[in-house]
């Protein structure tokens, strides 16, 4: 096996799904879809040949021995069209269309765009029958292609569809683009009014989708020059697809995106209720001031409560947002803060599991855990029955303390009759989980069993936290990087991460209070150096510019995502 092998995105990878999709399904070109009944099950493997036409050949060649039919839509350099290969594509049984992009080479001028595209075609046809085209996204152009159709009628032109108007907004569509299978770094490929939320973020995952044929059809794009068959071209065309998508998203950001119907742009407030003593450098890791919350009541003597106060004022900024907010709360705080559960419950939000006394389960760094599984279990079915009985409400979602979880403590959760679990957190900075988290992203998912990682079913949700990706994904859900890394590029990973699907912000009271902390603390000078009103107003700042997105509590979601099944998570 080679290096090439282990790559995503090289060839030996993409022969890995021909041959995933020549054991599982059936596959037909474009005009196949729309010309013909289809299979119960099935693939449609579409390729828009951008740049280095000779690269088709290779793909081609490895679809033709593995039996798949495909779909190659070619551009055309200054009106010609690479004659020899386009030939040989055809010959190997694919279907031939056009990769247009006129109304951006005319400007935004329609009939010139529509003359050009007449043009073309018919150069195109000179080589071989064309009847499905497809639009080339530009992404630095100002113009949609697409919307040449809103003055012209393709089908005057002997065209039976396009790529992208004409499909049904039933297929799974999966994209190379962005080199994530996903729709983050895409400008203008999508589906317009496809409402799927699977996102998928590298090959591998893709193929296990193949392999359980859990879905009735998937649609794939590929562009052949992004797979590679050295190491040198890989490792060019990776690096021009991070300064690529570098630059989309600045245009994301600030051009936005139009007619994303396909996109459920909902979001989870999340407050985690603990208290200052709670933090791992004073209490419950194997580095804290004191081994637990039960040894720092025993020995601490001076005012421990900075929680009640600044709980009532997120309290009151949720009325003045009108907005439903999942509160994970610590267990003790029924026994320290009398009647502040009852309080938020009777404000409408919902009661979830923090754990017992916030104690780290295991050690993020080396992973040794800091808790038996027996010992997680016994103190978090007790920490769930407190809660329930404060807030009268069914408890049924879990936030591990510092977000130190693990898949083993997922089957507890499932065990403990808890729904979903929110504490994975995907970043280029730190991971304190368990697992290497390759194929989650920020959109939610059902996770294995004994692990983090996705399975195409279960039983329980995992809500992922959102993250920034700039080339490197920087964590921007909230917590301490609101404190540390302010408010616009948490709401700017906030809002790429609304374009996956779903995702969670989330924050402490304790983050807005305005009284200085006790001193104590190991490792973590600087922990508390910006709280108080700077990060309210953050807090405010955040939430003002969300007032477009479906703001609702985790427990809504659970029943709506398990009615669709795998679709949605």
């Amino acid at each position: 096996m080679s290096y090439l092998d282990n790559l995503d995105f090289s060839l030996p990878r993409f022969r890995n799904i021909c041959e995933a999709i020549s054991r599982n399904y059936a596959t037909i070109t474009v005009l196949e879809y729309f010309d013909k009944p289809h299979p119960d099950k099935f693939v449609i493997m579409r390729h828009d040949i951008d740049r280095f036409p000779g690269n088709a050949l290779k793909t081609a060649k490895i679809e033709k021995e593995l039996g798949i039919k495909a779909t190659y839509y070619f551009r055309s350099n200054r009106g010609e069209f690479h004659t020899d290969i386009i030939k040989q594509i055809r010959d190997m049984g694919h279907e031939i269309g056009y990769h247009y992009e006129v109304l951006s080479e005319a400007n935004g001028d329609p009939e010139k765009a529509i003359e050009l595209f007449r043009s073309n075609l018919e150069k195109l046809r000179q080589i071989c029958d064309v009847k499905t085209i497809c639009m080339h996204g530009r992404p630095l152009s100002n113009f949609d292609n697409r919307d040449l159709w809103k003055v012209y009628n393709y089908k005057d032109y002997g065209i039976v569809g396009e790529a992208y108007l004409s499909v049904g907004d039933e297929l799974n569509y999966f994209s190379d683009t962005g080199r994530c299978w996903g729709l983050k770094d895409n400008m203008r490929d999508y589906i317009p009014g496809n409402s799927q939320q699977i996102d998928i973020d590298n090959t591998i995952d893709l193929i296990r989708r193949i392999e359980s044929k859990e879905l009735n059809n998937l649609y794939i794009l590929t562009h052949p020059e992004r797979w590679s068959s050295n190491i040198f071209s890989w490792s060019a065309y990776y690096s021009m697809d991070l300064a690529v998508n570098f630059g989309k998203n600045i245009l994301i950001e600030y051009g936005g995106r139009k007619n994303r119907l396909h996109v459920n742009r909902s979001l989870s407030i999340t407050v985690d209720i603990e208290d200052w003593y709670h933090i791992p450098s004073v209490c419950g890791s194997d580095f804290s001031v004191y081994k637990n919350v039960k040894e720092f009541f025993e020995k601490w003597e001076g005012r421990y409560d900075y929680l009640s106060e600044p709980t009532k004022r997120v309290l009151d900024i949720l009325d003045e947002f009108n907005m439903t907010a999942t509160f994970f709360i610590v267990a003790d705080v029924a026994e320290h803060y009398p009647g502040l559960i009852e309080s938020i419950a009777a404000r409408g939000h919902e009661i979830a599991c923090h754990g017992a006394d916030h104690r780290c389960s295991i050690n993020p760094n080396t992973k040794k855990p800091l808790l038996t599984i027996e010992e997680f279990e016994q103190s978090t079915i007790e920490a769930k029955k407190i809660l329930e009985k404060a807030s009268g409400q069914k408890v049924i979602g879990f936030r591990a303390p510092n977000a130190a979880v693990t898949g083993q403590m997922l089957d507890s959760l499932r065990k403990m009759g808890f729904k979903y679990d929110s504490s994975v957190a995907v970043n280029s900075l730190y991971n304190k989980t368990d697992s290497s988290l390759n194929s989650v992203s920020t959109v939610p998912y059902y996770p294995a069993k004994g692990s983090l990682e996705p399975a195409p079913t279960g039983d329980l949700i995992e809500f992922p936290w959102s993250y920034y990706d700039v080339g490197i994904k920087i964590p921007t859900s909230g917590g301490p990087m609101l404190r540390f890394l302010g408010a616009n590029l948490i709401l700017k990973g906030i809002r790429q991460s609304l374009n996956r699907g779903h995702t969670i912000f989330y924050f402490h009271p304790i983050d807005i209070c305005r009284e200085e902390f006790p001193k104590v603390g190991k490792g973590r000078p600087f922990y508390w150096i910006i709280k108080g009103d700077i990060v309210e107003q953050r807090i405010r700042y955040i939430l003002k510019n969300l007032d477009d997105v479906n703001v609702v509590p985790l427990k809504d979601l659970v029943d709506g995502l398990r009615s669709v099944g795998d679709s949605e998570c």
